[in-house]
């Protein structure tokens, strides 16, 4: 009796340590799949946060004076072309929207991942993108003086500085929101085997849809002027956060702490 009791708790154990042993192994493959899956639900928010890209662009270049608030190669062009004398107006547009840019970013760094999962990030960044370009519209103002409308980029550009490292940090490939330069690289220079039907369907996806942003900026700028455009992309913020922070939708891109 004793040794058929020993038998049976030795199995016993042996059981429990095969299966304690069985899930740590699986535990990276259920990640890795709801990673994939998390990322593909995270793809429209994106895509809309592209466009929102393009049409603040547009009202910046067109009303808010001749600078970049989503796309920083340009504004680095432009100080040197100020600094250098070229440019006719002043680099004061583009620091101030370099300056923003950094801010925003910085304001990113700052919160530790194991804080909040990075889809919720991203939505918290798009709520606060809203309520800055709400004032960036406050503050606007024009009296016919073509003067860089400082306090209006620096609230666009330190939202666009969020946006960036958020999604930075959420990590979807092919889908940056806004720098096309290495999107544009990938898509046309990228080997055989470093492309999947996915990563170039999304390159081209976010391509076209900062193309379309920045057409859709420019044609609300010429018809309501640049207050109604900026309106418009608070607007679209609006709804990128309420589809990455509505209650039931599952989080995309845990924290490495999870």
């Amino acid at each position: 009796m004793e040794t058929h009791g020993a038998t049976t708790g030795g199995s016993i154990g042996c059981d429990d340590r095969e299966r304690t042993g069985a899930e740590p192994a699986a535990a990276p493959a259920r990640r890795a799949v709801a990673a994939v899956r998390q990322h593909r639900l995270a793809v429209p928010p994106l895509l809309l946060l592209t466009l929102l890209s393009g049409v603040v662009d547009a009202v910046s270049l067109l009303g808010l004076g001749q600078v970049f608030v989503a796309n920083m190669t340009g504004n680095l062009v432009l100080v040197g072309l100020a600094l250098a004398g070229a440019a006719r107006s002043s680099p004061a547009g583009p620091l101030t929207a370099l300056g923003g840019f950094v801010a925003g970013a910085l304001l990113v760094r700052a919160v530790a991942p194991r804080h909040v999962n990075h889809r919720a990030l991203v939505g918290l960044c798009a709520l606060l993108e809203a309520a800055l370009f709400v004032v960036a519209v406050l503050t606007w103002s024009y009296d016919g003086v073509q003067e860089p409308a400082l306090l209006p980029i620096a609230l666009c550009a330190v939202a666009l500085g969020m946006q960036n490292a958020a999604v930075r940090r959420l990590g979807v490939a092919g889908l940056t929101t806004t720098v096309m330069t290495s999107t544009l690289t990938g898509l046309i220079a990228g080997r055989a085997e470093e492309r999947t039907p996915t990563s170039t369907s999304r390159q081209t996806l976010s391509v076209v849809t900062l193309v379309a942003g920045a057409a859709l900026g420019a044609a609300v700028v010429q018809v309501a002027g640049p207050r109604w455009a900026l309106t418009t992309v608070a607007a679209l913020a609006i709804v990128v956060a309420f589809t990455l922070l509505a209650p039931g939708r599952p989080a995309a891109g845990s924290s490495p702490a999870e």
